[in-house]
């Protein structure tokens, strides 16, 4: 079965997509890397393997700090910059891992965005999240020059996070070229900050397979709150038999960009 072939909208680009889908997976990597060494609470203490491809160049981790979440409150590594050369950053956020992420998931209330001139209310769990990861995010653009285009990428929370990101930097810097690509990324905010995003942020792509349950959260009517998706949706089919396997980076968002007209993996059970 070959299922539902994606269709590129102008201005995506695959390259972009599937260079994207390469270092989450190392963000991945890089949460293992930590689990193994003990999840050391410091950011010093923690040692990364950085992948050593020619030509490409990594900052120091993305590190989360604490998050109120009293005995649950251990600060976490999310991801990365890298750049090739002197091109395009890319900043990488990977999705929920641990229970503190699971918490921030959860909190589903709305709050105000706290960046002028950005406008409408976000998911707190997902704000609070962002917040406690800003300054290590903003620390390791700054080795940048202003003109270096980024594209802002993330797969599950690091899709919500990334949405997140861009409304902040495009608040800090209007000029700025930045892209968004996001894998399975859930409902971020209301109405009115998908459609700031959107005025603002021309390139933001969210790929989507129609399968996956975590694009489809929060509901778009949450209780009191109203959940839209800012961007412009790149959408597949590919049905699997499991709920992670129709979320999965490599095996389902992954297979899909380098099998676009034929995204179903046969691989995995269905």
């Amino acid at each position: 079965m070959s299922g539902l072939p994606l269709c590129y909208p102008p201005h995506f680009e695959p390259g972009k997509a599937r260079v994207a889908v390469r270092w989450l997976q190392q963000a991945y990597v890089q949460y293992q890397q930590w689990c193994e060494q003990g999840k050391p609470r410091q950011a010093q203490a923690f040692h990364w393997s950085a992948p050593t491809d020619l030509g490409w160049h990594f900052s120091e981790p993305i590190w989360s700090g604490e998050r109120s979440h009293g005995l649950l409150n251990e600060p976490e590594p999310f991801g990365f910059t890298v750049q090739e050369g002197g091109a395009k950053v890319y900043v990488v956020l990977r999705g929920t891992r641990s229970a503190e992420d699971w918490l921030d998931d959860l909190d589903a209330r709305q709050v105000s965005v706290p960046w002028e001139p950005a406008e409408g209310r976000v998911h707190a769990g997902f704000l609070l999240l962002y917040q406690s990861i800003k300054p290590s995010l903003l620390a390791a653009l700054a080795r940048y020059p202003v003109q270096t285009p980024v594209v802002i990428c993330g797969h599950s929370l690091g899709g919500a996070l990334a949405s997140l990101a861009l409304a902040d930097l495009r608040s800090r810097w209007p000029q700025r070229t930045l892209d968004y690509y996001s894998f399975g990324s859930p409902r971020v905010g209301n109405p009115a900050f998908a459609a700031w995003l959107d005025q603002h942020c021309l390139h933001a792509f969210r790929i989507v397979n129609d399968s996956d349950l975590v694009p489809q959260t929060p509901m778009a009517i949450c209780g009191d709150w109203r959940y839209q998706h800012h961007g412009q949706t790149v959408e597949f089919a590919a049905s699997y038999a499991s709920l992670s396997d129709n979320h999965s980076l490599a095996d389902c968002y992954g297979y899909a960009l380098q099998h676009s007209q034929a995204p179903v993996n046969d691989a995995v059970q269905r």
